[in-house]
């Protein structure tokens, strides 16, 4: 159910993205991502980590459920309610149109309700209900999909499809509550001694994550401060189908979690193998999916967005080589966390968020969204290597290559396979797909490796 709600949310978000591109051109939509990005900043230092305190806390056994979720929830609301208003303030001061600033008070509707959200995905998580959250991710989606296209037939500017994504998210968050007290009596609690434990609990995790965060949207905003909405427009059609394919990945480390913290320590022998298993399965995936962005990116950039946005395609191609980061990184990530080595990751994530900074500060003015792009890659090589030189330290083990050796082998033989063909996109990518025929050829995966990537989607 997860997996398919994902793919379907996948396919929806590329119309949208589609929709909005054509219809609001690179400078709109550039606009249009500036603000859900500045937005981004600051629901991002509301976090704190309440999520994974929830989950841990209604966890344990004869926990008060009702009191824990309601006092988190409030503690959450007040937080992003808070930064919001500051967000508001801090934004009569940035050199942005009128209209925009106009879009970043309209979309605190949604930056509160997707908070929310966020954090009441911790009950369904307990609960292994999770069905609920893709029945409310779905029926929301498809709401703005619909609302989108009727707007688009006006042809307006930049605020009523901000409004779109407000009303969607508001939808959203009130099937979640609805769904969510189902499970546990939610309400509003603001019991400050609670409220001051959790987040001495939480500190360590809220600042890895605001080091993710800030480095993961804050490159737009520096741009959006140097250059045109043009530009920002360029970067951000081709950071959007970043953030569409990480999530596979995400998801199915998602799976693997679990896992890996009942596992640990490692010393019992079973994380070793779920890590090792678990980086082949990304390694697999990983390399076809940088090869394949980055010789198809014309045509996967014009078959979304058309023509206008030609530029995106080199930008594309670069990011293709962070999402392929991404893909291990996410195993790194999680790992740390499953070894409780959040306190040392911080420093890795703190110094690729100046590495980030820095390096869009210096080189955006003569390089704009080229910039961007390859200093998401360096930021991205720097976390990734970083977290895996941090779990060598702790568990005296490195991944097995192999598996990974195989998959580039194979990769390289279908480019050298298609991509002299010219082939148009379409016939392309069925050919592409020869890869994983060959890969089992190379004993990359067998049946039971293919069973059980089955069995957890």
């Amino acid at each position: 159910m997860a997996a398919f709600s994902r793919l379907l949310l996948g396919g929806i978000s590329l119309i949208v993205v589609g929709l909005l591109t054509r219809t609001l051109g690179p400078a709109g939509y550039g606009q249009y991502s500036l603000v859900f990005a500045y937005h981004f900043i600051f629901t991002a230092l509301a976090d704190l980590g309440l999520y994974t305190i929830l989950v841990r806390e209604i966890s344990r056994p004869q926990a008060d459920e009702r009191k824990i979720v309601s006092n988190i929830f409030g503690l959450r609301l007040t937080a992003v309610v808070s930064l919001l208003a500051v967000a508001i303030l801090a934004v009569q001061w940035l050199p942005y149109p009128t209209e925009v600033k106009l879009g970043i008070l309209i979309a605190s509707l949604f930056s509160i309700g997707s908070s929310l959200v966020q954090v009441l995905t911790g009950v369904f998580q307990k609960y292994l209900k999770l069905y609920y959250v893709s029945v409310a991710d779905v029926v929301s989606r498809l709401v703005q999909l619909f609302l989108l296209i009727l707007v688009v037939n006006y042809r307006p500017g930049l605020l009523p499809f901000i409004w779109v994504v407000a009303v969607s998210e508001i939808i959203h968050f009130a099937l979640v509550f609805v769904f969510a007290r189902r499970l546990v009596p939610v309400g509003l609690a603001a019991d400050l001694d609670y409220w001051q434990g959790t987040f001495k609990k939480s500190l360590p995790i809220a600042v890895s994550l605001v080091f993710v965060l800030l480095y993961f949207k804050l490159d737009t905003i520096l741009l959006s401060l140097f250059k045109p909405a043009y530009d920002v427009g360029v970067y951000s059609v081709a950071y959007k189908i970043l953030e569409l394919i990480i999530f596979l990945p995400a998801m199915y480390i998602g799976l693997v979690m679990p896992l890996l913290s009942r596992q640990a320590p490692a010393s019992t022998g079973d994380f070793l193998k779920t890590f090792r298993k678990s980086f082949n399965v990304l390694a697999i995936f990983a390399l076809p999916a940088m090869a394949y962005l980055a010789l198809r990116a014309e045509d996967i950039i014009r078959l979304i967005s058309g023509s206008e946005f030609g530029p995106s395609v080199r930008v594309l191609q670069i990011l293709s080589v962070a999402i392929m980061l991404i893909f291990f990184g996410n195993l790194g990530g999680n790992a740390v966390v499953a070894l409780d080595l959040q306190k040392q990751a911080v420093k890795i994530y703190f110094l690729g968020a100046i590495l980030n900074i820095g390096g869009n500060l210096l080189l955006i003015p003569r390089y704009s969204y080229f910039a961007t792009a390859w200093t998401t890659v360096l930021t991205e090589l720097f976390i990734t290597l970083g977290l895996f030189w941090l779990i060598r330290n702790k568990i005296k083990f490195w991944p097995d290559f192999r598996i990974l050796a195989k998959a580039a082998l194979a990769t390289i033989l279908i480019v050298f396979l298609v991509h002299p063909l010219r082939l148009e996109f379409a016939a392309a990518t069925a050919l592409a797909l020869l890869y994983f025929p060959i890969l089992y050829l190379f004993k990359g995966f067998n049946r039971a490796d293919l069973k059980e990537m089955i069995s957890r989607s």
